[in-house]
């Protein structure tokens, strides 16, 4: 819920003198205070500046309630414009905010192109001329204000978004919320008033001061014209059969779709070859394999010059279809903070990769994850933010209640020395600097399953948490660890957890967290190898953010961005269309053909 912020005074001149009064640091002169029965001095209540104060106060009153008669009902920001219309104004002494020889009579049909230009229909302009109509009171000019409005709206709704943040990422501002979300009444008003105050007046200067600033939200914004226009054209790319089902192409073979997979790489600028010799090629021949090879190293696959199902994924996009994820993933990157801090980690769990970030969003650190099973809604790994903490080395698995009862009990209970192979024990609690546990009995079982006892995984090469934890404390109880199960990594699908982050370099995971801390390669690798459980606090803010991007501009060492496709592994994808239904476009697809290459 928004809250109304109470106004702040701007008094005159001219009343603070009339006053009689003289502030200075914070004291009031002795001849305009009073004694208290005390003995203490407090300063005198002075008749005009209360007056001041209570007519300001009814100003500010009128003016919001006088915006809420115009803003539309369905704009779920509405009490949070309603205050920062209120704050600018008051900022003002109440005084016309724009020049208004400034703004053209095409304000309406401008802002109309600004919110197409981000993504968002044109329709849901409010026209100034229409305001005027609604606006009763002359609290502010009517015109100033109506034009004001309109502006605000177009701006917040870019930065925003149509439905509030919980309808899409319902995790997402629960518990700790790092970074700076420049949501608040006092941090648009400050972007209002200072773009406002640019001349000449130039709309799309102020609705990008509004707009979000986040590195995400601007690649995608910078890809979507191309994307809108791809989709009024047939591209001439063809389609390309899925290897899953069509056998995969390998280097030097030949390959009835080597052709159409050669268009989309020049498309993509990764192969130049004159049109008749892509057409011509049947093969995967080692030029067609090199570009392959270029295209599978920057969208994170396993550069191998193999074409299989991942590559496919990644390569065979169409027009209509990206240009419609392109809206929907612009959505989502409105729910991102502007500044995600000096130092963080950011996990997109459909391309199922971790990165991280120093100084401004400078990328330093790229490695694959598996995260939450998609076949099973209570595994999936939420969509959400913290702060890091703490690393562990040599952690204890604690067992949680539904794994132990679902998954190991039964084991446990069918083979008497599986728990003591598998290093699980029996405890009472869960501290970690408890060493003492139960002997295996068919009555502690039993109390395992009620939850009154607890099984813990023992430190060890074994361990499913392997030898080293990143923790972020949440209700979701999610952490980022190492893992026995190396072999998982390699997969394209990387969805195999219970819901918790598994890293697939976790030395240099460790490395990259503490080594300003002072802590070397080695000494992450000697710590994680030890038997004994060793916990090392977090000194320097680490922000972590769970992402939910099937369109990602995927950061390339060496400064380099692609838009990169993803698997909808929680299939998300159709539910955020259901629920930005009113301003997604409907796009008609274009359907491709195969080329006379390819079969």
């Amino acid at each position: 819920m928004v809250t109304f912020h109470q106004p702040s005074l701007y008094l005159p001149m001219s009343v603070i003198c009339l006053s009689g009064i003289t502030f200075a640091a914070g004291f009031v002169d002795a001849q305009d205070a009073t004694s208290s029965d005390s003995g203490s001095l407090a300063p005198a209540k002075n008749p005009e500046i209360t007056a001041a104060a209570n007519i300001e106060e009814q100003r500010a009153t009128e003016l919001r309630d006088q915006a809420l008669q115009v803003i539309p009902p369905d704009r779920h920001y509405r009490h949070l414009l309603a205050d920062v219309v209120t704050e600018s104004y008051q900022g003002k002494g109440f005084r016309s905010i724009w020049d208004p020889a400034g703004i053209a009579p095409s304000l309406y049909r401008d802002l109309s192109k600004a919110l197409n230009s981000h993504g968002l229909p044109e329709l849901m302009a409010l026209d100034p001329e229409v305001l005027i109509k609604g606006i009763t009171g002359d609290t502010v000019d009517k015109r100033d204000l109506a034009q004001t409005i309109a502006i605000l709206d177009a701006g917040m709704m870019i930065r925003l978004g149509w439905v509030p943040t919980e309808n899409i990422w319902s995790e997402w501002n629960k518990g700790d919320t790092p970074g700076i979300d420049d949501r608040s009444t006092d941090q648009i008003t400050a972007d209002l008033v200072v773009a406002a105050a640019v001349q000449p007046f130039e709309l799309n200067r102020v609705i990008d001061a509004l707009g979000p600033k986040n590195w995400i939200y601007r690649e995608l914004r910078k890809a979507y014209p191309e994307a809108k226009q791809a989709i009024l054209k047939y591209s001439g790319l063809p389609n390309i059969p899925d290897p899953a089902t069509a056998g995969v192409g390998r280097p030097g073979e030949a390959y009835p779709y080597a052709a159409a997979i050669a268009a989309h790489l020049a498309d993509k600028g990764y192969l130049e070859l004159p049109a008749e010799q892509i057409s011509g090629l049947s093969q995967m021949t080692p030029e067609l394999t090199a570009a392959l090879t270029a295209f599978q190293k920057d969208y994170g696959l396993d550069a191998d010059g193999i074409f299989g199902p991942g590559s496919w994924r990644y390569l065979n996009t169409n027009a209509a279809s990206q240009f419609r994820s392109i809206i929907i993933n612009m959505h989502r990157a409105r729910l991102l903070p502007s500044d995600f801090g000096d130092r963080y980690l950011l996990v997109n769990l459909p391309s199922a990769e971790l990165f991280g970030f120093e100084d401004n969003d400078f990328h330093t650190a790229t490695m694959r994850v598996v995260h939450g099973q998609a076949s099973e809604n209570t595994h999936h790994t939420p969509v959400f933010r913290d702060v890091m903490k703490e690393v562990v080395f040599a952690p204890y698995w604690n067992v949680p209640k539904s794994i132990a009862v679902k998954e190991i009990l039964p084991k446990a209970q069918g083979d008497w020395g599986y728990l003591s192979r598998k290093r699980y024990e029996i405890v009472t609690n869960f501290n970690p600097y408890n060493k003492d546990s139960h002997r295996l009995s068919p009555e502690n079982l039993e109390l395992v399953a009620q939850g009154r006892l607890f099984l813990r995984q023992l430190p060890g090469p074994s361990n499913s948490l392997g030898r080293i934890k990143f923790l972020f404390p949440n209700t979701n109880n999610i952490y980022m660890h190492d893992t026995p199960s190396k072999s998982l990594f390699a997969r394209s699908n990387r969805d195999y957890s219970h819901g918790c982050i598994r890293v697939s370099r976790p030395e240099e995971l460790g490395k990259w967290v503490l080594e300003s801390q002072g802590w070397s390669g080695e000494q992450v690798k000697e710590a994680m190898f030890a038997d004994d459980r060793k916990s090392q606090a977090i000194e320097k803010e680490l922000n972590v953010y769970i992402t939910y991007f099937t369109t990602f501009p995927r950061p390339v060492f060496g400064g380099k961005i692609v838009l990169a496709p993803a698997r909808d592994v929680y299939e998300l994808d159709a539910k955020d269309s259901t629920t930005l239904s009113e301003v997604l476009p409907w796009v008609e697809p274009v359907a491709p053909t195969i080329p006379s290459g390819g079969q």
